[in-house]
């Protein structure tokens, strides 16, 4: 329906007492959607999902470049082979990846370092890139130990 079509028919349905202001919600609403026009997007690069847009470059990321960097600064502390609370170290790759489903972002360190997880308020950076740069290492560059 057209943008014209659309204002004709608020315009007779108007004139009925009581009902233009139901209706006239209604085929606003109409007119709103009839009128828009889809464009394809601009922007396809890396989203950053599910934290919203980021700085972080699209290069692939990996454990012994991005992530450990990270883990050894903000996690190791309590999450070492020493003291390895919870059960989970994040010592060496081999003991990061343990448990965790490459692809997968319901894997335990992807859900526990995004907003709102027991561990995100540990990250002393930038918690929601660093955040974003777990999920983007192990859900979209499946763990990669190095590039």
């Amino acid at each position: 329906m057209s943008c014209t079509a659309v204002r004709n028919v608020w315009c007779s349905l108007s004139r009925w007492p009581g009902w233009h202001v139901r209706l006239g919600i209604v085929s606003l609403g109409f007119s709103v959607v009839a009128c828009v026009q889809g464009r394809p997007a601009s922007d396809v690069s890396d989203p950053g999902f599910p934290f919203g847009p980021t700085s972080l470059s699209v290069t692939p990321l990996a454990y012994v470049q991005d992530i450990k960097p990270i883990f050894d600064r903000d996690c190791l502390e309590c999450h070492s082979s020493r003291d390895a609370r919870g059960n989970y170290s994040v010592s060496t790759y081999g003991d990061t990846m343990q448990q965790q489903r490459p692809g997968d972002a319901k894997s335990s360190v992807v859900v526990d370092c995004s907003p709102g997880g027991s561990m995100y308020r540990y990250f002393r950076g930038g918690a929601t890139t660093e955040a974003t740069m777990v999920f983007r290492w192990l859900v979209y560059y499946n763990g990669a130990e190095t590039r």
